[in-house]
C-alpha cells in the first residue's frame, strides 16, 4: 500500500526499550479476534477455543456468539486505532455489517437460523429455560453492548446512520423494559437461551428478579449493566432525557441492597476465650456490616464488575455522589478478594482461585474511571493489573500452547458436533492473542470469546489512560512505552528505573510517580540539565518545555518479596510467595507444573539489570475513543 506524507508523520521508526508495549499486545489481540471470525457464519466469532486438546479446536457456542459479537466490534476498532494495522480489515467490516443488519425495531436480534441449531443452548439454560423455540430473540444486554460499540464507532467517524442506530437502540431498550414504580428490569425468564432474552413474540413472563444469583451467569444485575452503561453514554452524547430516565431506573434496580452483600469477615466470636472479657463482649456479629449498602459481592465478579462500571458511567455523567460512593466501596472490597499487588482478583470466592480475562479488563477500567472522577488515586492498582494479570492472561506464546496440546487428551472434534460448528484449522496460530481464565500461576487452555473481547478492551483502556494530551499539556499516568502527538514515552521498567519522555510539542508535562518509587532517590534532567523536582501530589511537573527536549527520570528499582493468601479459611486456601521488581511480578511460588496447563509468569529474564532494546514502527492515531 502506497504511503502518503500524512502516513509518514503518523508512522516512524524508533529504537526503544524491549519492555511492555501495549500496541504490540493490541496487534496480537487483533489476531485473536480477526482470525477467529467465521465468514461462513456471517463473520460470527468462534465462541470457544480448546487449546488443551491433542487436536486444538474452535467452535461456535450457543447464543453467545451473537451476544458478544459487539464486544469484538468495539475492541477491534480500538486495536486498529492503537496499531494502525490493516490486518483482518475485511473480516472486521464484514462482521460490523452483519451486526448492524441484526438491529431492527430498536433491538439487536439473534435471528432463527437453521445453520445454527446450537443457538438455544446456553450453559445450563435448557434446564432453566427449556429447549427454546425457532424464533428470533434479543438478549437485551447484548443490545446494550451493541449500543456501546456504535458509540465508539461514532467517536471515530461522523456517520448519521450510526447516530440513527444508536437512538433506535436506546429507544428499543426502553420500550421492552418492565417498569415498576421508580425502577425497571428485564425479566430473567422472559425468554430462553440466555437470561433476560426478549422473544420476537413478546415476554413469556414478567417476573421481577428475586435473588442476586438469578440466571445462568449467577448474577442478575450483570444482565442490566450494559444497558445502563450504554444509555448513560448515549445521554451524555445526545441529551436524550428518556435514555437518562431509563438508565436511572436500571441504576435503582441494580443498587437494591438485596442484590449485594459479600463473603462475611471471619467470625471471631468463637475465639472470645483468647480475648479480655470486656473486648470479647464487644465483638460484633460479622453480619452487622451492611455489605449490601457498600457494594460487597460474593459471586461472579465479572458480572458484578459490569454492574459497577455501568453505575459509575451513570454516576459520572449525572454527578450522583451516592452512586459513585457505592462503586468506590465495592472497588475497595474487590481488592481484598485476591492479591491486589499482582492484579489478581478471585472471581468466585470460596468456590475456587480463578480469575477471568474479563475481570482483568474490568479492573483496569474501574481504577481509571474512579481516579478520573476524583474518588482516589488508583493508578498503582491499574499498573499492577496491566503489567501482570492482564498481560499474562493473554495467550501470547505459541510454543507453550503447542506443549499444552501435545500433553493433553483428545477433545471434541468437528465430526462430533453440528456441521459448520467447529474448526481444527490452524487453531493455535489463529487463537494467539485471545484471553483465558486461570489461577495465579496457570490457565486451563480454554477460551471464551467474552474474555477475549473484555481483555482486549482492557489493553485499550490502559493505553488510552497511560498518556493524556490536551492542547499543549500532557499527563503521563503509567510509565509504559507509548507514542503520542505531544510526546513519546520510553520505559526501561522493570529492568531499570529509567523513563525517557521525548518531547514533540508539549509545553507542560505532568508525570505520575508510582508509590513504590522513593521520592528521595528520584532524579530528573531536561536535555541533560538537572531539573528541580516540582511535585503536585503524586506527580512531578515539567513546564516551559521546548520541542525536541528530552526529559529523563531515574530511580532505583528494588526487588521485594512478600506472601499473600487467597481464599483464607476455606478449603481452597492457598498462600503464594510473590517477588516483584517495582510493580512487576517476576516470580511466584508455588507454581502449577502440570504439562496440560498454560503456565504463567515465566519471567526470569525480567530480573536482569539492563533492558534489551528493539527497533519498532510507532503509530499515532488522529482520533481516539474516550467514552469507552
Amino acid at each position: 500500500m502506497k504511503k502518503t506524507t500524512h502516513d509518514k508523520i503518523r508512522r516512524y521508526r524508533a529504537i526503544i526499550p524491549d519492555t511492555l508495549e501495549l500496541s504490540e499486545r493490541a496487534e496480537l489481540a487483533l489476531n485473536g479476534m480477526g482470525a477467529t471470525l467465521d465468514p461462513a457464519m456471517d463473520y460470527l466469532p468462534f465462541g470457544t477455543i480448546a487449546f488443551a486438546s491433542r487436536t486444538p479446536l474452535m467452535a461456535h457456542w450457543a447464543s453467545a456468539d451473537v451476544s458478544c459479537n459487539p464486544k469484538y466490534g468495539q475492541a477491534m476498532a480500538m486495536m486498529r486505532l492503537m496499531t494502525g494495522s490493516d490486518r483482518y480489515k475485511a473480516e472486521e467490516q464484514g462482521s460490523r455489517k452483519a451486526m448492524l443488519s441484526r438491529v431492527e425495531d430498536g433491538l439487536y436480534w439473534d435471528r432463527a437460523d437453521g445453520r445454527r441449531p446450537w443457538r438455544n443452548i446456553y450453559s445450563i439454560s435448557e434446564k432453566l429455560y427449556g429447549k427454546g423455540k425457532d424464533e428470533d430473540f434479543c438478549v437485551v444486554a447484548a443490545a446494550g453492548i451493541m449500543l456501546r460499540a456504535v458509540l465508539s464507532w461514532l467517536e471515530l467517524e461522523d456517520n448519521p446512520d450510526l447516530d440513527r442506530v444508536a437512538r433506535e437502540l436506546a429507544q428499543g431498550m426502553g420500550r421492552v423494559a418492565i417498569r415498576r414504580g421508580y425502577y425497571a428490569y428485564y425479566p430473567e425468564k422472559g425468554g430462553w437461551a440466555e437470561p433476560c432474552s426478549y422473544p420476537r413474540s413478546g415476554w413469556l413472563n414478567t417476573d421481577e428478579p428475586a435473588s442476586a444469583t438469578d440466571g445462568a451467569e449467577g448474577d442478575i444485575c450483570g444482565y442490566h449493566a450494559n444497558q445502563m452503561y450504554a444509555l448513560a453514554q448515549w445521554y451524555a452524547r445526545s441529551g436524550d432525557r428518556e435514555a437518562l430516565d431509563m438508565a436511572a431506573r436500571l441504576m435503582r434496580l441494580c443498587m437494591n441492597p438485596k442484590f449485594w452483600g459479600g463473603v462475611p469477615d471471619p467470625d471471631l466470636t468463637h475465639r472470645s476465650d483468647l480475648l479480655p472479657g470486656h473486648i470479647a463482649a464487644c465483638l460484633p456479629d460479622p453480619a452487622c456490616t451492611s455489605g449490601g449498602e457498600l457494594g460487597h459481592w460474593f459471586s461472579h465478579f465479572h458480572a458484578r464488575a459490569l454492574t459497577l462500571r455501568g453505575l459509575l458511567e451513570y454516576g459520572r455523567f449525572t454527578g450522583d455522589e451516592r452512586v459513585m460512593e457505592f462503586v468506590l466501596r465495592a472497588y475497595e472490597f474487590t481488592l481484598t478478594q485476591g492479591i491486589a499487588r499482582m492484579g489478581f482478583v478471585n472471581c468466585m470466592p470460596v468456590m475456587n482461585n480463578v480469575m477471568e480475562g474479563c475481570a482483568a479488563g474490568d479492573l483496569v477500567a474501574l481504577g481509571i474511571r474512579l481516579s478520573e472522577a476524583g474518588l482516589g488515586d488508583f493508578w498503582d492498582n491499574v499498573d499492577a493489573v496491566v503489567r501482570n494479570q492482564l498481560m499474562e492472561m493473554q495467550y501470547a506464546r505459541a510454543d507453550l500452547l503447542e506443549k499444552q496440546a501435545a500433553a493433553s487428551k483428545e477433545g471434541y472434534l468437528p465430526d462430533t458436533l453440528h456441521p459448520g460448528q467447529a474448526s481444527i484449522d490452524d487453531v493455535i496460530r489463529r487463537g494467539l492473542g485471545s484471553f483465558g481464565c486461570g489461577s495465579p500461576t496457570s490457565m486451563s487452555g480454554s477460551v471464551m470469546l467474552c474474555c477475549t473481547g473484555n481483555g482486549s478492551r482492557g489493553i485499550y483502556y490502559a493505553w488510552e489512560g497511560a498518556l493524556r494530551e490536551d492542547g499543549s499539556k500532557a499527563e503521563v499516568n503509567l510509565l509504559l512505552n507509548r507514542a503520542g502527538k505531544l510526546l513519546d514515552v520510553d520505559s526501561w521498567l522493570p529492568y531499570e528505573g529509567k523513563v525517557v519522555l521525548r518531547n514533540k510539542s508539549a509545553e507542560r508535562i505532568a508525570v505520575r510517580i508510582p508509590s513504590w518509587v522513593d521520592r528521595r532517590e528520584l532524579r530528573a534532567d531536561v536535555s541533560g540539565k538537572e531539573a528541580t523536582l516540582d511535585w503536585f501530589g503524586n506527580r512531578v511537573m515539567f513546564a516551559g518545555l521546548k520541542p525536541t527536549d528530552v526529559v529523563t527520570l531515574r530511580f532505583p528499582v528494588k526487588e521485594t518479596t512478600a506472601r499473600y493468601t487467597v481464599n483464607a479459611q476455606t478449603d481452597k486456601q492457598q498462600t503464594y510467595t510473590c517477588t516483584f521488581r517495582g510493580s512487576t511480578l517476576v516470580d511466584i511460588a508455588p507454581r502449577d507444573t502440570s504439562p496440560t496447563k498454560y503456565l504463567l509468569y515465566l519471567r526470569d529474564h525480567m530480573r536482569a539489570s539492563k533492558a534489551p532494546m528493539k527497533e519498532v514502527t510507532r503509530f499515532v492515531p488522529d482520533r481516539i475513543i474516550t467514552n469507552w
